[in-house]
């Protein structure tokens, strides 16, 4: 414990922070811990794999499939690894959530620490840590992205780099050096941090920065020299993993004033409008040392987080949709500016105005984004997710979202600028701070109720089965490939991979089912022997079993239907593949759809589907072999005909409505050819 005394200050109880912790935790986890489903694909099943790959190996170096991937951000993976390794991947699902809750709740701890040290006063501590601890974006814990670790590893990093900026000592440079790397670890994104600090300490020691900061000085000079070797061999970019195309072409595209209007307002409007009044005052009024030098670190963070997030969503977020979830790092350091503006003796009327005059530039930063649109993708904008609560408390009063927002801002600009005049500050903080922490628990608890759990608590995409339904039918340590169909919905395999440890490969035939963007081995089919090249790393596969395009020769070991654990024959070989059909296996009228038979003499049986939309029954036509056999099928309806062929059998619509192939069992029959 003696490094937390030397934090915390020796005569100081930790007890109400480790309260405002648990409070947090089990706030977070009377919700996270109902999940049953992933929310969010590709990027829960990247955690996911990546967890699996640290516990299984033992080594830290991102391997999906059996490859280097570039996922850098490897803190929280790193954390999950001790569950995937000695649970089942549904066990180890729930016990990340239990943690989650907790790991984000944590955040409180550091921003306790950030609020004391900033402030000089133990209560600045507690209203920093239930601020942090108490937001909208505890719904994350019902995911596993990687904000549930890199939050409060942020919050630890401005902490540390904020302790070099206050009182500079060698060891101080270190951790903050220390801190840097920890954050970047935790979320690639986190990198503006080590932007930040340099800005802040020239800021704060202009001439002085060297001389006071040596240690920095040499690692950024060390830093800066790797990084014009990389650039000499065309690598620097490789720094930043999977996300190198962020820092690539146009970083401030057209609209990225306006987009970074909109994501500082859904954090301001998330954490209750107040810190960032209170904070925006104050930072431009510190007048303590220690003051001062969070006030240099503030200011660019917040400048340098919203625009990295704008630029992202802008450039790479279908439809440049506001995910809130990047800028909620913003909230400790709101939270600290707002008790040191309360705190500060001192400046009370010049900072009581500028209160309100950042009441008024609210008003028109609030005019940016229309408050009445309900947002419903709650894991990529749980402050936006709350707009509909918004709505509901506008029209209770006879007022649009908007203009609850931007007036009502206006008016509580107005009364906490007479607070910071008038009122004790040890008076202002403790009643804001109830009022801050009931509003963000409330916001928790509603996006919760009404999106997190309903979409975390839905039914399975397969029914009827145990979720890791392939390991349940292999000993531990088996290798198991999918084979995705094109025509399959791709939760299929999402599920069948996320659920699965031992489905660790995935394979493609000619590119046509990509359905993440890990590795794949790709595949070719010769349609004359049916032979499958390329390199098969597995026997046992995870494939569609009622798929209209390709069955492969092998045995069924397990079966979900649709999908089946196939241990296949090697070389790998199809039993039939079949041409002409449509995505997601519809035959179209007049197009032949024609099976192609690998084993000899066989017997086709094929289910043929008509959807409701017409009122004749739609006619169908299977040739080969010297044989005709008809179909006819009513709106809705499924007729099942079958055909003995040597080699091929062809399928023909004869209405004028495309029929879906709803079963294809090719059987071998005695004879021959």
């Amino acid at each position: 414990m003696p490094i937390v005394r030397r934090l915390c200050g020796p005569h100081v109880s930790t007890l109400p922070v480790l309260g405002i912790v648990l409070a947090a935790g089990l706030l977070a986890v009377e919700y996270s811990s109902q999940a049953t489903q992933w929310a969010v694909m590709t990027d829960e099943l990247q955690t996911s794999k990546l967890a699996t790959s640290i516990g299984e190996t033992f080594s830290p170096v991102p391997r999906i499939h059996g490859a280097y991937y570039g996922a850098l951000n490897q803190l929280y993976p790193l954390l999950l690894a001790p569950l995937y390794r000695w649970l089942s991947v549904p066990a180890a699902f729930d016990g990340a959530h239990v943690l989650n809750a907790f790991l984000l709740a944590s955040s409180a701890w550091p921003a306790y620490l950030l609020g004391r040290a900033v402030t000089r006063r133990v209560a600045g501590g507690y209203f920093a840590a239930t601020l942090t601890a108490f937001t909208p974006w505890l719904v994350l814990s019902s995911t596993l992205l990687t904000e549930n670790a890199a939050y409060p590893a942020f919050v630890w990093a401005v902490f540390l780099c904020y302790r070099a900026l206050d009182e500079p000592s060698t060891g101080r440079d270190a951790a903050a050096v220390g801190a840097l790397a920890f954050a970047y670890l935790a979320r690639t994104q986190l990198f503006v941090l080590a932007v930040a600090l340099p800005i802040a300490v020239v800021a704060l020691e202009r001439r002085r920065a060297v001389a006071r900061h040596r240690l920095l000085a040499v690692a950024y000079g060390v830093g800066a020299a790797a990084a014009v070797g990389l650039a000499a061999a065309g690598s620097l970019t490789r720094v930043l993993g999977n996300y190198a195309g962020t820092v690539q072409g146009d970083v401030l595209p057209a609209g990225v004033w306006h987009s970074a209007a909109v994501h500082l307002d859904e954090v301001v409007v998330g954490t209750g409008v107040a810190p960032f009044l209170l904070a925006a005052a104050w930072a431009f009024t510190p007048w303590r040392r220690e003051a001062q030098a969070f006030a240099a670190l503030l200011v660019p963070l917040v400048v340098l987080i919203t625009f990295e997030a704008a630029s992202f969503d802008l450039r790479f977020t279908p439809g440049g949709f506001t995910q809130d979830r990047y800028v909620c790092y913003l909230v400790p350091l709101l939270a600290v500016g707002a008790a040191a503006c309360l705190l500060d003796p001192g400046r009370r009327a010049l900072r009581s105005g500028l209160v309100f005059a950042a009441g008024l530039a609210f008003l028109g930063l609030a005019a940016a984004e229309p408050f009445g649109e309900e947002i419903t993708l709650w894991w990529a904008s749980p402050a936006g997710a709350f707009h509909r609560a918004l709505g509901d408390a506008a029209g209770a009063i006879g007022l649009s979202a908007d203009d609850l927002v931007r007036y009502g801002g206006l008016v509580l600009a107005a009364v906490l600028a007479g607070a910071v005049w008038r009122l004790p500050g040890r008076m202002a903080l403790s009643v804001l701070g109830v009022a801050l922490t009931a509003y963000g628990a409330y916001e928790a608890r509603y996006v919760f109720d009404w999106l997190a759990v309903p979409a975390t608590t839905r039914l399975q995409t397969i029914e009827g089965v145990p979720r890791d339904w392939v390991d349940a039918a292999l000993p531990a340590g088996a290798s198991v490939a999918l084979l995705p169909d094109p025509e399959l919905a791709r939760e299929y395999w999402w599920d069948a991979e996320f659920w699965n440890k031992t489905v660790d490969r995935a394979l493609t035939v000619g590119g046509q089912a990509t359905v993440t963007p890990f590795t794949s081995t790709d595949l070719s089919l010769d349609r004359r022997t049916g032979r499958l090249r390329g390199d098969t790393p597995a026997r046992l596969l995870v494939v569609d079993d009622a798929a209209p395009s390709l069955r492969l020769a092998g045995t069924v070991l397990a079966r979900a239907e649709p999908l089946a654990l196939l241990r296949a024959a090697r070389p790998y070989r199809a039993e039939w593949v079949s041409t002409g059909t449509e995505p997601a296996g519809w035959a179209r009228p007049g197009k032949p759809v024609r099976f192609r038979f690998f084993t000899g003499p066989s017997e086709l049986v094929v289910s043929v589907r008509a959807p409701f939309a017409g009122t004749r029954p739609q006619r169908f036509v299977l040739r080969g072999g010297g044989s005709v056999r008809i179909g006819s099928v009513p709106p809705g309806g499924v007729v099942s005909r079958r055909l003995t062929a040597c080699h091929a059998v062809t399928l023909t619509v004869r209405g004028r409505v495309s029929l879906h192939l709803d079963r294809i069992v090719v059987r071998p029959v005695s004879g021959a050819c």
